[in-house]
């Protein structure tokens, strides 16, 4: 475990120290991946100030939930009642201590977070996947192209945390502590319901199909009922039951594709959309492959995930969202092929680079 935890700091400091000198070496124009993305609202700039290195795109909402609470637009358009209000709240009580730097404070959480998510996923590993050397799947995770995004102000690194915490304790049949995590976990993520999954799938597998009727089936409605309580807020504040999912589709989630946020032509779309494309077709091949070689558990888990994302009517953000789907590292660590191995581990490294470029150059990295 030390070792583990010695690995995620040296990983830490070495894609920090990275981006923090592609920030500062390169002049860049403004991105134009997407038509919405203007050199007035989303310029590159060069800066020493490392923390802040960390505040782009969605950062700006956690931080304007903190000082302004939950609030609509006059015209209901990117508003941030879209956001999850545990990763917020955690900033907020850090921040006052830290004298006002939430910025910081949202790091330190994602490190913190980060840490946490690998320690459970070694513990998961050693314990029900005793036949993948454990280090193997976690050094997997810190080398996948979107990996950056557990070291920045997103609320990835808590999320995978806490989806990994879930899946451990419903594997060792402590479903209320599961539920618990899950619970945090629906409050954190709109995809945090899914972890509802592993404890239900559990405790039929231990009670039976008869234990849905019965008090032991409580755990597992912590999650749907924590993400129903924050859409029942949007109600009582704001008198839209829908509110989530019509905002959503201000923010380009609307369930139907809009073409008019692309520019099809330019280099950075096509090449920012064939990414796009290679993690979507990446991942649903993974989970045709955990479903024939590790879990069908785990298949679901990831499906429904995507499903989520799919559904969305865009492919934005896919492989941010893969992230939280460990059994794909998991999977990748029992190849017994290392040529392919390697060829992954060198592939990934480099969209990694390429991915913490973007980033903190405030292109659109995912």
């Amino acid at each position: 475990m030390k070792r583990i935890l010695l690995v995620v700091f040296l990983w830490l400091v070495a894609v920090n120290v990275f981006g923090f000198v592609a920030m500062n070496r390169f002049n860049l124009s403004p991105d134009t991946a997407y038509t919405w993305i203007t050199p007035e609202s989303f310029p590159t700039q060069k800066s020493w100030d490392l923390v802040n290195m960390h505040n782009h795109w969605d950062t700006y909402w956690y931080l304007d939930i903190i000082k302004n609470g939950y609030y609509l637009k006059v015209d209901n358009t990117l508003s941030n009642v879209v956001f999850f209000p545990l990763y917020p709240f955690l900033m907020k009580i850090l921040g006052t201590i830290l004298f006002g730097n939430y910025v910081l404070a949202g790091w330190l959480i994602s490190m913190a977070a980060l840490a946490a998510a690998c320690a459970f996923f070694y513990k998961l590993l050693q314990e029900f996947h005793p036949d993948v050397d454990p280090e193997l799947p976690i050094l997997l995770l810190l080398v996948f192209p979107t990996a950056f995004f557990l070291n920045i102000v997103y609320t990835e690194a808590l999320f995978l945390f806490l989806t990994m915490a879930t899946f451990y304790y419903a594997f060792k049949k402590n479903f209320y502590l599961a539920g618990a995590f899950a619970l945090l976990g629906a409050l954190t993520h709109s995809n945090g319901v899914f972890l509802a999954l592993p404890i239900l799938w559990e405790t039929v597998r231990l009670y039976g199909w008869k234990s849905t009727l019965s008090p032991k089936i409580i755990p597992a409605t912590f999650a749907p009922l924590a993400s129903f309580a924050f859409i029942f807020y949007d109600y009582l504040k704001f008198h839209s039951l829908f509110l989530f999912f019509n905002i959503e589709s201000a923010w380009g989630r609307s369930f139907s594709i809009n073409w008019a946020h692309f520019s099809l032509f330019s280099h950075p779309s096509i090449v920012n959309m064939g990414i796009d494309i290679f993690f979507t077709l990446f991942i649903l091949t993974m989970i045709c492959l955990v479903y024939k070689k590790l879990s069908a558990l785990y298949a679901v888990f990831m499906s429904l995930t995507v499903l989520a994302a799919l559904t969305s009517g865009t492919l934005m953000s896919i492989g941010r969202y893969s992230l939280v789907l460990f059994p794909i590292f998991i999977l990748l660590a029992k190849v017994k092929n290392k040529t392919f191995q390697q060829a992954w581990i060198f592939s990934s490294v480099l969209f990694l680079a390429l991915d913490i470029i973007l980033f903190v150059n405030n292109y659109w990295a995912g």
